[in-house]
Parts: structure tokens; C-alpha cells; sequence
């Protein structure tokens, strides 16, 4: 029987492997990774898992449990133990929140790039984001989950997910050589570099969002959404600039109130969708 959200809140991931931060664990993060070229025997929901953790860089088990294995616990336990075992996956447990994180290794990186699909543009990453990142950048994938349903029960199809990393690694270094120019050139450029990655202008600045889901219509058209997912340290000009920008924004439940108090604008958080 199906445990309810709650219940599988309440527990954690029985996942045998040290937590940072320690000394073993730092020990962990400084070895060579194995040979990529090694082969693993791995099943196909295995190599989804670690698609899943690699697309949003970092993800929990516990969200993990829910989205990837439906709700089974003990399977995807097995099936983390073993990638880790092999060299593919680490996890780490950060504390108040005792929530268990994955990112991919090296290896695990380099394992999904030689199995990637012919014309496929996905990305993927390995490797810890900053601890205090965690929480926000794992939540994404929570994020996609819930605009991903709306997408396919309105008939779409995704087909490439993007965040906000990718975005920078290519928009930023074009408008650090624009410091040199005249103003009016600058402008022109920044306008340029916003329309070619589908974004827009606010205030001389071009907001990313922390999620872009590109996905084909029922109607077979290629669109996108942009999403953002707001946490209780926003300021009300980030955020709005954010919504100025055409995305979506998201709350975890948690951060929704303090959210809105922080802003007071309710023209501004009734905007904010509950995640």
C-alpha cells in the first residue's frame, strides 16, 4: 500500500555512506576517479537515475524515491547503493535537515556522455554544488516535476531541460567583453546576446531563470518555458525583474509565507505558484 507524502517526508534514505562535512569525506572528494573507459552493468533504470541526478546537477533521495521509482523505498536504495558502489553517484547527508543529496562523479558524467542519443543537446553535470546551495538547486528537480505534469497532461512532450548554469556559461563571458564599449553599442549587444538565448532586458540587466523546459505542443511546436524558484531571502526588485522577465515563479510551501511578507507587493506574489 502506498505510504502518503507525509509519512515518506518523516523518514530518511537508509543510504550506508559517510556525511560530509568530515575528514573522510573531504579524503572522498580529493581521490581519482576510475578509469572512465571502464564498462558497468548497469539496467536502464539505473542509467535514468543517474540522467535524473546529472540533468539538475543535484537532486534528494528522498524526491528521487517519489518521481524516479514511484514511491519504492527499498529499490531505490538498492539501486543508489549499487551506482555508488560502482563509482557512478555520491551522496551526502547535510544536517539540521538530515536530507541526502546525490551528484554524479566524474565517471558517472563521462558514463551518460558515451550513451548520450545521437543529436541530443541535454547536458549534464557532476559534483557537489556549495552546501548552502543544496537545498535551492535540489529543489529544482521538484520544480520540473510539477511544470513537466502540466506540460503532458496539456500534451506536450519535453525535449531538452536547461538551468540556469548552462545559461551562464554562455550568456556571461559575451557580456564581460562588453565592458569596453560605448554605451549605446553595449546596449545594442546586450539586447542582441538576450534575444539569441530567448530572454529579455530588464533594467540593463538579463534576468536567467533557474529552469528553462523546452517541449513540443500538441500542435508539434517547439516552445519553452522559463521558471524560477523563489526562496524567503528574495528582495522584491530581484523578484520582480523576475516576473518583468516572463517566467514562471515558484514557492516551496515553506518559504511561500515569509516570502510574500518579505515582498508585500500582492500584486507581485499572487504571481507566485505554490510548489
Amino acid at each position: 500500500m502506498a505510504r502518503n507524502r507525509d509519512e515518506q517526508s518523516q523518514e530518511q534514505p537508509e543510504i550506508p555512506f559517510p556525511e560530509p562535512p568530515s575528514e573522510r569525506a573531504a579524503r572522498q572528494e580529493s581521490e581519482p576517479e576510475r578509469c572512465p573507459s571502464q564498462r558497468h552493468d548497469l539496467r536502464d533504470s539505473e542509467l535514468q537515475t543517474l540522467a535524473d541526478v546529472g540533468t539538475f546537477r543535484t537532486l534528494t533521495i528522498d524526491d528521487l524515491v517519489k518521481y524516479r521509482y514511484a514511491g519504492d523505498k527499498a529499490e531505490a536504495n538498492a539501486q543508489v547503493r549499487n551506482l555508488v558502489q560502482q563509482g557512478l553517484l555520491r551522496v551526502r547527508k547535510l544536517h539540521p535537515s538530515k536530507a541526502t543529496y546525490a551528484a554524479l562523479t566524474r565517471e558517472g558524467r563521462s558514463l551518460l556522455d558515451r550513451n548520450r542519443t545521437a543529436g541530443s543537446r541535454q547536458m549534464h553535470y557532476a559534483h557537489f554544488v556549495k552546501p548552502k546551495e543544496l537545498r535551492h538547486d535540489a529543489a529544482i528537480y521538484r520544480l520540473y516535476q510539477e511544470v513537466a505534469a502540466r506540460i503532458a497532461r496539456e500534451g506536450g512532450r519535453v525535449s531538452r531541460v536547461v538551468i540556469d548554469f548552462e545559461l551562464k556559461r554562455s550568456i556571461n563571458p559575451r557580456l564581460t567583453k562588453l565592458n569596453s564599449l560605448p554605451e549605446a553599442e553595449r546596449e545594442r549587444q546586450r539586447q542582441q546576446i538576450a534575444e539569441e538565448h530567448g530572454l529579455t532586458v530588464v533594467d540593463g540587466k538579463i534576468p536567467l531563470p533557474d529552469l528553462r523546459i523546452e517541449y513540443e505542443t500538441a500542435e508539434r511546436e517547439q516552445t519553452k518555458v522559463d521558471v524560477e524558484l523563489a526562496t524567503s531571502d528574495y528582495h522584491r526588485d530581484s523578484l520582480a525583474a523576475k516576473a518583468r522577465a516572463g517566467f514562471s515563479i515558484y514557492a516551496m510551501k515553506e518559504d511561500l509565507g515569509p516570502l510574500r511578507r518579505a515582498i508585500d507587493d500582492p500584486e507581485l506574489t499572487r504571481e507566485i505558484y505554490s510548489l
